[in-house]
């Protein structure tokens, strides 16, 4: 019986997920063009409850000027875009470094993010599972760059162990 419950869940939650090809709306120093590789669950249906960055729009302000002393008047700061669709639980955004003299492709993975609420659940496993099935092919190169994260760097171990034709480096630091 829990067998079935099992796989009967495995099935719905295959169908209601999907991933997307979208241009990132974060700006980054590395690169331009970035692509965004996003996990949509079609059972979610609303935005997160509580602040999540780059999932639910974020207007920061600033209470200090340049200098360094307290503003009387508190301004507005950067605004942290949101996703696009509130289905998005998770995305990783990629952009192409440079073509390598082998004639393959050096990728450079810019940022990796999961809504909180689904964090412990695979999905930033299922995106690079995706990215590494269906964007870098063997030959080519992908760069982690600086993991922040010890949770990002036993993934770029896992693809370095299933995916030995496609070179995975990164730089630990935490």
């Amino acid at each position: 019986m829990k067998l079935l419950r099992e796989t009967v869940r495995q099935l719905l939650l295959n169908e209601s997920i999907e991933f997307r090809m979208l241009n990132s709306p974060l700006t980054y120093n590395r690169g331009s063009s970035i692509m965004r590789l996003a996990l949509c669950d079609s059972t979610v249906s609303e935005l997160p409850s509580q602040r999540d960055l780059y999932f639910k729009e974020y207007q920061e302000i600033e209470r200090y000027g340049k200098s360094g002393k307290r503003l009387k008047k508190p301004r507005k700061g950067t605004l942290n875009p949101g996703v696009s669709d509130p289905c998005i639980i998770g995305f990783l955004d990629y952009h192409e470094d440079y073509t390598m003299s082998s004639g393959g492709t050096a990728w450079y993975i810019d940022y990796v993010k999961t809504r909180q609420d689904t964090r412990g659940t695979g999905t930033a496993s299922k995106l690079f599972d995706h990215f590494y099935d269906n964007i870098a092919v063997a030959g080519d190169s992908v760069s982690f760059g600086k993991m922040m994260r010890q949770e990002i760097g036993h993934l770029k171990d896992k693809m370095v162990e299933h995916y030995p034709e496609i070179k995975t480096i990164g730089a630990r630091n935490w």
